[in-house]
């Protein structure tokens, strides 16, 4: 959707809106979320200046209606948004019970889950150890050392929850609904010996199912 006037901004917001609501009560309703529903987005209106925030209280807040901010993109020049390489318009800083497990044991989070691998490059979520450097930072340094790797879709946030960023505000909550199920799932499977490593032809398999089999030969490991 293009905008281009004063009123065709107010209903680009009023459906980013709609849509981060409907994110934020599924997640939270399916149990994605961790019991404070931490869910905070900023999104960058396309082909704008324009940078949406959109955060909602959490907790026991009893009216969970979320906060509406505008701001520049140009002006918050810290946002790992600003790294092109990610292709990505859409922040989401979420706290969810399994995958923030692996950001208290100071662990990159494989992904070993076909339900999530589909729809990934990335083979796994690194950790954001120095917390006194940004995850633009962090995120670009890691882009520059390793290009033969795909660029991932999250970066745990060590001692905490993770960032996510995608394109649109559905699409990444949708991804973060993936991976948390698998980091749940891959948790389940530590107590019988621990999740493994995908059988020759079964990325590949997934990838082919989502388009992604071609983008997948610019990238190794």
């Amino acid at each position: 959707m293009s905008v281009s006037n004063e009123a065709e901004l107010v209903a680009y917001i009023e459906q980013a809106k709609a849509d981060a609501i409907h994110a934020f009560e599924t997640l939270s309703s399916n149990g994605t979320l961790s019991a404070s529903r931490t869910f905070h987005i900023t999104h960058r209106i396309p082909d704008t200046d324009h940078l949406l925030g959109i955060r909602f209280p959490g907790g026991l807040a009893r009216d969970q209606s979320p906060k509406i901010t505008l701001g520049s993109f140009a002006e918050s020049s810290s946002l790992v948004l600003h790294e092109k390489r990610l292709q990505a318009d859409t922040l989401i800083h979420a706290h969810t019970s399994f995958l923030s497990g692996w950001s208290l044991a100071h662990k990159p989070f494989p992904i070993l889950y076909v339900a999530a691998a589909r729809h990934l490059l990335a083979r796994e979520i690194p950790n954001h150890l120095e917390r006194t450097r940004t995850p633009l930072e962090v995120i670009s340094e890691r882009l520059d050392k390793h290009p033969e790797l795909a660029p991932p879709p999250a970066l745990l946030e060590s001692n905490g929850g993770a960032n996510f960023w995608g394109k649109g505000i559905i699409k990444t909550s949708e991804l973060i609904l993936f991976i948390e199920e698998a980091a749940r799932y891959q948790a389940v499977a530590e107590q019988i010996g621990g999740a493994q490593v995908y059988t020759p032809g079964a990325l590949e398999l997934q990838w082919k199912r989502t388009g992604l089999l071609e983008k997948s030969y610019a990238y190794q490991g």
